[in-house]
């Protein structure tokens, strides 16, 4: 199937449970090699054949689903740096590496907030085109499942199940991101259809309860049941894709069609605890 006849689906957990092939392509450890020998050098040769399959993939499975996994794509015993240098020259035919912060990094750590270890990282999107997760260390004593929804999927059932709801969703809402990278204020739905027929999601929970108390517009009893709704079809079991992550694996998102968050999980202190990359990419015309 080509890139353009590649048409976007609503799935739930059990539709990825079955179709793999739709979001996840594993590298071999002798085709990893190969990937990297010319991804450290910054330059396409013998691993050009390799490099068009993993952007056929990436750009028909985040068309498709919404999301690309990529297993054992990076060695997790190379070196930090090293392997930020080259994984950025491959993400290139993704589009452009963005800073998310004031200060301009364009890779995180992603650690602990509000001991957030211990609890649910709830559903939400960031503010970016693509999210790029790269593990290179995965909790040692379970969870720490990414979960994954479909915002077609979510319109689907929550228009037929309550369309003054969806009404609600599709409405301007506003979410305060002040002192956080990028646009400080954004009016958008939660839910929207594109000109194209896909389905675009933005949503933040904390940033969309919480705007009204630094000047937003407040919210009424029809929105604060509209996001009391959202919030109970997204925790559905049969909503969400939940995926660990291993040691190597590569994970892009489009933040405007698959809204993500995180299961708890227990680390471990020192070299052995979670180590989970960030990196915001701004698609622009892929």
């Amino acid at each position: 199937m080509s890139e353009n006849t590649t048409t976007e689906i609503g799935w739930g957990s059990t539709t990825l449970d079955t179709r793999r092939d739709l979001w996840s392509m594993a590298l071999g450890d002798d085709e990893r090699a190969l990937l990297w020998r010319d991804a450290r050098a910054e330059r396409w040769e013998d691993a050009a054949p390799l490099r068009e399959r993993l952007r056929s993939f990436g750009s028909q499975s985040l068309q498709a689903v919404g999301f690309a996994h990529m297993p054992n794509l990076v060695d997790p015993a190379a070196g930090e740096d090293e392997v930020i240098a080259a994984l950025s020259f491959v993400l290139r035919d993704f589009g452009e590496i963005i800073p998310q912060n004031a200060e301009g990094a364009l890779w995180r750590v992603l650690r602990d907030q509000d001991g957030d270890g211990n609890t649910e990282l709830g559903f939400h999107c960031d503010t970016c085109d693509l999210l790029v997760l790269l593990c290179l260390q995965p909790a040692v004593r379970g969870g720490g499942y990414t979960k994954l929804a479909s915002a077609r999927h979510v319109r689907s059932i929550i228009g037929r199940e309550r369309p003054d709801v969806l009404a609600t969703l599709e409405e301007d809402w506003t979410f305060d991101r002040t002192g956080r990278a990028g646009q400080q204020v954004i009016v958008s739905p939660i839910l929207y259809s594109e000109e194209d027929g896909t389905v675009g999601c933005y949503y933040q929970t904390r940033t969309v309860r919480t705007s009204p108390e630094r000047g937003g517009p407040p919210l009424t009893a029809r929105q604060w049941e509209a996001l009391d709704v959202l919030d109970e079809v997204l925790y559905r079991p049969e909503i969400a894709f939940q995926l660990r992550l291993e040691a190597g694996d590569l994970l892009v998102i489009r933040n405007s069609r698959v809204l993500h968050g995180r299961s708890p999980y227990v680390d471990v202190p020192g070299p052995g605890s979670r180590r989970v990359l960030r990196a915001w990419m701004s698609a622009g015309a892929r």
